[in-house]
């Protein structure tokens, strides 16, 4: 029996395993999303001297201005860190537990992993950007096209003022805020702590993968994207079950979001060059490189699998 299967048995003795550690962890996410929403505003308005209301101004209608770019990352610096690192912290006090054992962070490391976990994050990428595609070129019902894209197009809105990159240094900046932290952070929370309460709730390490996908994707708030998320969360779950570590899961997590971010950076390159926007956001895969890709994607959560069976066995 390899450190998954005994690290469930022992997280299966204790209570706070349970509902009641469910509901703590989501109570506290969003508890803390609304205290730290208004506290990163107040905090980045004070940085850079002007008042709370000016720095929410700002943060709910950007004007492409420095300050707004600043305010816009020193905010989501604070809250998301806030919002998501301080819950996991808090269960794990309470829980008598730490982030190491939460993450499996002191499991053996075996390279097979890294590399898997590489394979689903760049073959991923190519997959959920054709799924995104696909669930913007549907027609929806009326009244759910129009909250989707108001969902959609606030959360562009806040993206493209964050990732507004005209300096080289800038691009390492964004890929802190969007690639390592939320590699770090979304880890520990879904695929180490939901992870491991669903496990024990539902005795099942595969529905424990699909409740905290689920989760995951449902909290990223946008509708087109949900699908390609909730995919993902999927698949970093079953990284996580066979390895027992939420490392591989970091570094597959931060190469997904990075790639995103550097063809970002260099869209907005190729615009200020030539006028044209957008010319690596938007990379048109085709069905059949989608499909090529949906084949190492589909192996390697075949390949956890096939890990997490033997490991029980």
């Amino acid at each position: 029996m390899n450190d998954t299967v005994t690290e469930n048995v022992s997280s299966a003795r204790n209570p706070f395993y349970s509902n009641w550690g469910l509901m703590f962890i989501l109570i506290f996410i969003f508890l803390f999303n609304i205290i730290f929403s208004v506290a990163a505003a107040f905090i980045a308005g004070g940085l850079y001297g002007i008042p709370f209301s000016e720095a929410r101004s700002l943060l709910h209608t950007p004007d492409g201005t420095a300050m707004a770019i600043n305010i816009s990352r020193v905010y989501h610096l604070i809250s998301f860190t806030g919002s998501m690192l301080l819950p996991v912290w808090l269960f794990s006090v309470v829980n008598r537990s730490s982030i190491v054992k939460e993450g499996g962070l002191n499991a053996p490391f075996k390279s097979s992993y890294l590399w898997m976990g590489l394979v689903t994050a760049g073959s991923g990428f190519i997959v959920t950007n054709r799924l995104d595609s696909l669930m913007r070129s549907i027609t929806w019902p009326q009244t759910l096209q129009y909250y989707a894209q108001q969902l959609d197009s606030s959360r562009q809105e806040l993206t493209s003022t964050l990732l507004d990159m005209q300096e080289l240094h800038e691009l390492f900046v964004c890929l802190f805020l969007v690639a390592v932290l939320p590699a770090f952070i979304e880890e520990l929370l879904f695929r180490g702590v939901l992870q491991n309460i669903f496990n024990s709730i539902t005795g099942s390490i595969i529905r424990a993968i699909v409740l905290q996908a689920f989760v995951f994707a449902t909290l990223h708030f946008s509708f087109y994207e949900m699908p390609g998320i909730f995919l993902m969360g999927i698949a970093f779950g079953y990284l996580r079950g066979a390895s027992g570590n939420t490392a591989y899961g970091m570094i597959a997590h931060f190469i997904f979001n990075g790639i995103a971010i550097f063809l970002h950076y260099l869209s907005q390159l190729h615009f200020r060059e030539t006028g044209v926007s957008g010319a690596f956001d938007n990379l048109a895969f085709g069905n059949v490189v989608s499909v090529l890709a949906l084949i190492p994607l589909v192996y390697s959560i075949v390949w956890y699998r096939r890990q997490i069976k033997s490991s029980a066995s």
